[in-house]
């Protein structure tokens, strides 16, 4: 069986997998936790869109869930009397009503629409968009929500995102701004995006620029990993699929590594089913994967133990076993370096929560 030096597992994980990871190696908040977290205000109009309105509150959600500590505190605003009726009739209860928002720099002010919005003016919400601008706040419009952006008359740059069927309406409303229903387009700290779909694409975009491609991306694994439009089956990694550059044979591999976890091939093995030398697959490895095969191989089994450890009923010893450790001694160190607790710790936690 193959297994790592000590000196390879002393860190977290450092290939591509450590974005599916990032949620379960912060067991216990870290001494910064005194920190306080932004806020995140979602005015919610009547008619709102429930779907658009979930995924942008979800993106934010499990940002706090990967990383160390919340960074978003979400709070839901209506338009008045502390509810609002969705698209499908459901009605929320929110927080507050627009004049309850606190405005700060590091503050976001989403407006959610939707479909059926009666676009007219909202002085109120014009205010408190007036406000976040002069804060230099960041702005979100969804769906229609551009619509209340625009009529508050901050500057919103060179161009504005607007769903198809608003089109019209705002070309005749707002004849000096550029309309575009392309997916989303960002202004400065103004994200706006034309309908639901686009939704989850401009909040990642968001999330990217504000906290940098990790979390972006650990983000997207947790939420949005289902959207590829591959069909093939035998390709398990999200990795093959997101990155097209990668050599075949480094994606032969990996797909062998997947297929041979609970007896790990060893990196001789490796190379000989794939048709390259050590040297080769060690260097393309470390170019297209950041770290070497033996090393992948290692995370790659530590993330499917994790995923039994919190999804099965196995015993601790036969996750050992299932993901190819001569021991389960051995295993559990191992698994203490790399999420910063034992298997039975983090069983313990994932029942709990």
């Amino acid at each position: 069986m193959l297994e790592t030096s000590n000196k390879a597992n002393t860190s977290y994980f450092q290939s591509h997998l450590k974005r599916s990871n990032l949620a379960f190696t912060h067991p216990t908040p870290s001494k910064n936790s005194s920190t306080q977290p932004k806020r995140a205000n979602f005015v919610l109009l009547d008619h709102f869109s429930m779907s658009s309105f979930s995924v942008a509150l979800d993106t934010l959600v499990t940002l706090n869930l990967v990383h160390d500590n919340p960074i978003y505190e979400c709070k839901t605003y209506s338009v008045n009397n502390n509810k609002a009726l969705s698209d499908i009739s459901i009605e929320i209860a929110t927080d507050g009503n627009i004049q309850d928002i606190e405005i700060s720099k590091d503050s976001i002010l989403v407006i959610c629409g939707g479909f059926r919005n009666s676009l007219k003016p909202e002085p109120l919400l014009n205010k408190k968009l007036a406000k976040a601008a002069q804060s230099n706040a960041t702005i979100i419009g969804i769906w229609n929500g551009s619509f209340y952006i625009a009529d508050s008359k901050i500057k919103t740059g060179t161009t504005i995102s607007i769903h198809q069927d608003n089109k019209a309406i705002m070309e005749e409303r707002f004849p000096e701004l550029n309309l575009s229903t392309s997916t989303f387009t960002e202004e400065g700290t103004l994200l706006t995006c034309s309908g639901p779909n686009s939704t989850l694409d401009m909040m990642l975009h968001f999330i990217k620029g504000s906290h940098g491609t990790d979390y972006s991306q650990a983000v997207a694994e947790v939420i949005g990993s289902d959207r590829s439009n591959k069909k093939d089956s035998k390709i398990i990694n999200r990795f093959l699929l997101a990155e097209s550059h990668t050599p075949d044979c480094i994606k032969e591999s990996i797909q062998l590594m997947e297929n041979n976890v609970e007896d790990p091939l060893t990196i001789d093995e490796l190379t000989k089913l794939v048709g390259i030398s050590r040297r080769q697959i060690e260097r393309l490895f470390k170019t297209n994967v950041g770290v070497t095969p033996a090393r992948y191989y290692m995370e790659y089994r530590l993330t499917h133990a994790r995923q039994l450890i919190q999804q099965s009923n196995l015993s601790i010893f036969e996750v050992s076993v299932a993901c190819g450790f001569v021991s389960s001694a051995h295993f559990s160190r191992t698994y203490h370096r790399f999420f910063g607790q034992s298997p039975i710790d983090s069983r313990r936690t994932s029942q709990a929560s």
